[in-house]
């Protein structure tokens, strides 16, 4: 099958000894539009059990001291399954071959997977179900973000690459706002909770499937078998022949391990340290989310035009080290309502200038582009991994400090500012 210009994109080699995907062709609003929904859609699944639902759950199963140990078990679990499930999700897309491409096939999946997970959790009885169905929407999220992940290369010209990036980003964002819209909306501790997100980050992923065609692979030229040295390649780069990979890698490692000590236990902060009812916490991380949110969406708009623009993506992760490092540290000395608000929307303007960049700056020194869905689902587990660790490593924390979520946000303020430090290390990309 001969491959014109549109179906094929340009490939040019990357400082650090890689290659990276150079399509020529722009993306338009509409595309960019529901990649976005469909990022959107496979992060509500994931994050709102994390953010809040699994949390006042376990609230009613577990005592007020068991609680976070419980609740940091079933989402390490399902997380370190995320962690293990996305590079090989990424490496079965690369290597697909089908009439409807290399991606959609595994959207589809995916979204099945999603809506199975999210039923689980809400009607199968005790924490045997939520674990369960979380390690259902574990590895079917998976597979959705390792596809939607590989689209950014597949698809987007390097030009682009910060402002379609600063658009993906805001799907984590807004999963966080709808997602708390939702729990604070259905009756508490309802089933629906589980139900309803599930349900309508499905339906954004089919339509990502149905909207945007893809090119088939089934006449793409047939891969060579796997050996064992391959099938251990799809979860490692060599920092050695890779090393701006790697150090893109380890920042957005810390910077994401920071991220997760504020919003995995923001519920429990609230009831323990702001003395917050445990009825009243929805309502409470709906505002704190929307603040965060807001804040969020404009400093992520911006530096995504202006990183595309100057041609820089470092200074822009850098100086969004060091404004999550403050706003953690303000969260730590909040000794009321006001001071927390404050420190979220500070930490969103930290966040929405970091991920305005860290995905174009992943794509700009990924390896090689034909593994675009593996390495950038390794990329991914920068972010996954943190997710998983945070809920272990906070109990011990806190252990240590006498159950002091100041000093865990002070700890998540350090590791913070490593991050950002990190990044200068990336020698290919200004």
């Amino acid at each position: 099958m001969t491959r014109t210009p549109h179906d094929s994109p340009a490939f040019a080699s990357a400082p650090d000894g890689g290659s990276v995907t150079a399509p020529a062709e722009r993306v338009g609003p509409w595309f960019i539009l529901v990649y976005a929904l469909a990022s959107f859609g496979a992060l509500l699944v994931l994050l709102t059990p994390s953010l809040e639902s699994l949390a006042l759950r376990i609230n009613t199963m577990a005592s007020a001291d068991e609680a976070p140990s419980v609740l940091g078990s079933v989402l390490t679990t399902g997380l370190l399954l995320q962690v293990v499930a996305l590079p090989i999700a990424g490496r079965l897309s690369d290597r697909t071959r089908s009439r409807f491409g290399r991606r959609r096939p595994w959207i589809v999946i995916g979204a099945a997977g999603l809506l199975v997970g999210g039923g689980v959790m809400a009607l199968v009885p005790g924490l045997a179900g939520l674990i369960t169905g979380y390690a259902i929407v574990s590895v079917a999220g998976s597979a959705c973000v390792a596809s939607l992940l590989a689209v950014l290369s597949d698809r987007v010209p390097v030009a682009q690459r910060g402002s379609v990036s600063a658009f993906v980003g805001l799907g984590t964002v807004a999963a966080l706002v709808v997602g708390s819209i939702i729990i604070a909306a259905v009756p508490h501790n309802s089933d629906a909770m589980f139900l309803v997100p599930a349900i309508v980050g499905a339906f954004f992923l089919l339509l990502f499937v149905v909207v945007v065609k893809e090119r088939s692979s089934r006449d793409d030229a047939p891969l060579p078998a796997q050996g064992i040295r391959d099938i251990l390649s799809t979860f490692w780069v060599d920092p050695r022949r890779h090393p701006d990979f790697f150090w893109a890698y380890l920042s957005r490692f810390l910077l994401q391990l920071a991220y997760a000590f504020l919003t995995t236990y923001q519920a429990y902060y609230l009831i323990s340290h702001l003395g917050i009812a445990a009825e009243d916490v929805a309502g409470q991380v709906l505002i704190g989310t929307l603040l965060l949110a807001a804040a969020t969406v404009v400093s992520s708009v911006l530096a995504g035009r202006f990183s595309d623009k100057l041609g820089r993506r470092k200074v822009f992760v850098i100086t969004a080290a060091f404004i999550t490092a403050g706003a953690l540290l303000l969260t730590a000395g909040a000794g009321d309502l006001t001071l927390f608000f404050a420190g979220l929307v500070i930490g969103g303007i930290g966040y929405g200038g970091y991920t305005a960049v860290d995905l174009a700056l992943a794509t700009d020194v990924l390896p090689n582009p034909e593994d675009a869905a593996n390495d950038l689902a390794i990329f991914n587990t920068a972010a996954t991994l943190p997710q998983a660790l945070a809920p272990a490593i906070a109990p011990v924390i806190l252990a240590i400090a006498a159950q002091s979520y100041p000093v865990l946000y002070i700890v998540a303020a350090a590791v913070a500012v490593i991050g950002g430090f990190v990044i200068f290390r990336v020698r290919s990309v200004r």
